[in-house]
């Protein structure tokens, strides 16, 4: 029989709980820092046509160009914890610490959301919106429709792939040689970080639209397609203790927004994620 009196130990380190903590995405797209304003335009230069010979009045025709200036209003966003000075003394490990952990990873996952948000707008989408299995040949068909639309590799193209289309990726033997990527393929912790591959920057991401459904929201986009506006100083991150009344706050905040400048440069591509793997 065991003894009828037992020991228990209890860590004193918080094991967090998984979640996404960083942003890719910010770096991806075009940003403006904004010093003080409720809205950021951005100025917008037309594409312009072919050149014209001279008219038959002995003048050149001036060029019609039409420049647009998008606009981003900003968004007041915030998220707080209190907890009472009785749970923060029987926490077993530093419970103001995980409340600030918690905001900022919450801030951070904020800004991929705003962004995540405004591509999921796109009005362009691949073969009509009819789920796709990923195959080599479609990945490139795709990049294609956006070179169609004179959005080059030097535009700054980012692939943003759900996971399950991520992994459909890594079956491909192009994806992984390093006769078609300049990172050693799977190296040490790699296999889920950002690569560069057919002149394109691929990250999975696990807040994408329909996630794990059979109509996934996969993103394709150049970094001059889509805006992003935020408070200059980025993500504020506050905490304190309130000795009236006993508690320990911990606030996070962010003044941002985000919309597509060009819809020409932005695919969206709908991927089956319940599909099997062979």
């Amino acid at each position: 029989m065991p003894y009828a009196i037992t020991k228990d130990q209890y860590r004193d380190e918080w094991v967090v709980a998984f979640q996404r903590g960083e942003t890719y995405l910010k770096d991806s797209v075009t940003r403006e820092i904004m010093i003080s304003g409720l809205n950021a335009k951005f100025a917008l230069q037309g594409a312009a046509g072919r050149m014209t010979e001279r008219g038959t009045n002995g003048l050149i025709p001036s060029r019609n160009r039409t420049d647009t200036q998008p606009t981003i209003t900003l968004k007041e966003k915030h998220s707080k914890e209190t907890q009472t000075g009785f749970n923060v003394f029987t926490a077993p490990a530093n419970l103001r610490e995980a409340m600030q952990n918690a905001g900022a990873l919450t801030a951070s996952r904020e800004v991929d959301y705003t962004i995540t948000d405004a591509l999921a707008t796109a009005t362009n989408v691949y073969a009509g919106g009819t789920a796709q299995t990923l195959t080599y040949g479609k990945v490139v068909d795709e990049l294609s429709a956006l070179w169609q639309n004179n959005v080059m590799p030097g535009a700054e193209i980012t692939c943003l792939w759900t996971p399950k289309a991520w992994a459909r990726l890594l079956t491909f033997n192009q994806f992984l040689s390093a006769d078609y990527v300049d990172a050693k393929p799977l190296a040490g912790l790699a296999l889920d970080r950002p690569k560069m591959w057919l002149g394109a920057k691929h990250i999975m991401h696990t807040g994408l639209p329909g996630m794990g459904t059979a109509t996934a929201s996969n993103f394709i986009f150049a970094k001059p397609a889509v805006g992003y506006a935020i408070a200059s100083g980025d993500i504020q991150v506050e905490s304190g203790y309130n000795g009236e009344d006993d508690y320990s706050w911990d606030r996070a905040t962010l003044y941002d927004g985000a919309t597509i400048l060009q819809q020409a440069g932005v695919l969206k591509v709908v991927t089956d994620d319940t599909a099997a793997f062979t």
